[in-house]
């Protein structure tokens, strides 16, 4: 093993995924209401995530994509970028890591990874860009020097469950993907990883890995 990647949710952070979503969308909905005065919905968001993940192409990074898809529903002349970027730096999204919690044990062997000298990676599926994740992983006492590679909107072309995904992430790692395990919680996103090399290894078998 060379390098060992985890999953954000589920896997180092406990997260109560549908009432994260639910105060993440309204506040991302009053946030460009009260700035904006242009309304937008959670539709609109998660449509044109799946659009980036099903559309990749490898020449556009997800950032982009998503951006495009996301202008292209509103007749506004508006820098769609900002107004994220804005948001994610904006108390409103902070407030939300309380439903946010640190996996202790799965953290504890990232930072026993780290120490061993292997890479290590956050492969949370770029669906957020960087200065989201970076606040995410502030949430469970964590930064981007625990990591070797973070994989987020700007940097990556393809999302979860594309095997291109962790093929990219190899790439720019320099490694095969024989010598990468992935360590997640989902069968579909995380898993898709055995398609193109990558070891599969669920969260709750963590303990199992030696390295």
């Amino acid at each position: 093993m060379k390098a060992i990647l985890f999953d954000y949710d589920g896997t180092l952070a406990l997260v109560d995924e549908d009432q994260f979503a639910k105060a993440y969308f309204e506040r991302l909905k009053n946030f460009v209401q009260k700035g904006y005065s242009v309304s937008i919905s959670s539709k609109d968001v998660l449509d044109c995530v799946e659009h980036i993940i099903s559309n990749a192409n490898g020449k556009t990074n997800n950032f982009s994509r998503f951006l495009k898809c996301f202008s292209a529903r509103f007749k506004v002349s508006i820098d769609w970028e900002k107004v994220f970027n804005d948001f994610y730096t904006s108390d409103e999204f902070e407030n939300l890591k309380v439903f946010v919690k640190p996996n202790l044990n799965v953290i504890k062997v990232l930072l026993k990874a780290k120490e061993s000298g292997l890479k290590t990676v956050l492969a949370t599926n770029p669906v957020f860009p960087m200065v989201a994740i970076k606040r995410r992983l502030n949430w469970i006492d964590l930064d981007e020097k625990d990591f070797d590679l973070i994989t987020a909107m700007e940097n990556f072309h393809y999302c979860k469950p594309d095997p291109r995904y962790f093929l990219q992430i190899c790439f720019l790692l320099n490694v095969e993907p024989k010598d990468c395990v992935m360590v997640g919680n989902d069968d579909y996103f995380d898993k898709a990883c055995e398609k193109v090399g990558v070891t599969f290894k669920h969260v709750s078998e963590i303990e199992k890995l030696q390295f």
